[in-house]
């Protein structure tokens, strides 16, 4: 068994090597996304200033700042959603969005990107995810919540909390919010009282993010604390606080 001497230092290496490369992979989807919404960030600044509508700031990095902890409230979304090694935590929007990376671990649980915010009222406690497919044309049955009105999203998604919260989670997920989540089909949503996080899982890369983002600008502008501050900066959508407004302004 003298093979084992040398067989065990080699694996080990190998690992070590393939981690590093997993790890680089990783650093340059995530840098790639900063810099893109940095990017996005400058131009709608600029284009608030043309407009005469933005303050006047001084220069910054306008990159998503690293975190090295994340708020208290979010323990328990962050349990549900998984562990394992964290690959970069970055603030989206201060007290309100953080975004989420994490590499799977040799127990096979999977790499993720989340988006992790910070509700203005507490949720229901419900979990949604899509339904998994049997085959090309049909999913597992639907155990969860039912929606009656809205068959479409029954069909693609469900959604497990008490039969007690059921009229209360369709309300919190409005028809708005679930045909982005249909569309996207990806993301899975958990919502543990002011905290909610919305994750995809599988290979961190720079478009699952950009695309995560943009779904989360919608779920923060009508539930995110802070009168639900927008991801990219300055932009003309509405935050939370006014849409709530307007509505009472049309039922009025």
């Amino acid at each position: 068994m003298w093979w084992l001497w040398i067989a065990g230092p080699i694996a080990v290496g190998l690992i070590f090597v393939l981690t590093g490369k997993v790890d680089e992979r990783v650093s340059k989807e995530i840098e790639a996304w900063r810099g893109h919404l940095a990017e996005r960030r400058s131009k709608l600044q600029k284009k608030a200033k043309a407009a005469g509508e933005g303050k006047k700031k001084k220069a910054k990095d306008m990159r998503p700042k690293p975190v090295r902890a994340l708020p208290g409230n979010f323990s328990e979304v962050i349990e549900e959603v998984g562990e394992g090694r964290v690959a970069g935590q970055f603030e989206l929007a201060p007290k309100v969005a953080y975004a989420r990376f994490v590499l799977g671990d040799v127990e096979g649980s999977s790499d993720l990107q989340t988006v992790l915010v910070c509700l203005a009222e507490p949720g229901p406690t419900f979990n949604a995810r899509p339904l998994p497919l049997l085959d090309e044309t049909s999913r597992v049955p639907n155990t969860g919540i039912e929606f009656r009105k809205d068959p479409e999203f029954f069909s693609t998604y469900l959604v497990e909390a008490d039969a007690s919260q059921a009229k209360a989670v369709g309300k919190w997920l409005s028809r708005d919010l679930r045909t982005l989540l249909r569309e996207h089909g990806e993301v899975w949503l958990c919502v543990r009282g002011r905290a909610m996080a919305l994750t995809v899982y599988g290979t961190i890369r720079e478009e699952k993010i950009a695309a995560l983002m943009e779904l989360a600008e919608v779920f923060v502008a009508e539930h995110g604390a802070e009168d639900g501050p927008s991801l990219f900066g300055e932009t003309d959508r509405m935050s939370s606080k006014e849409k709530a407004s307007a509505e009472d302004d049309d039922e009025a």
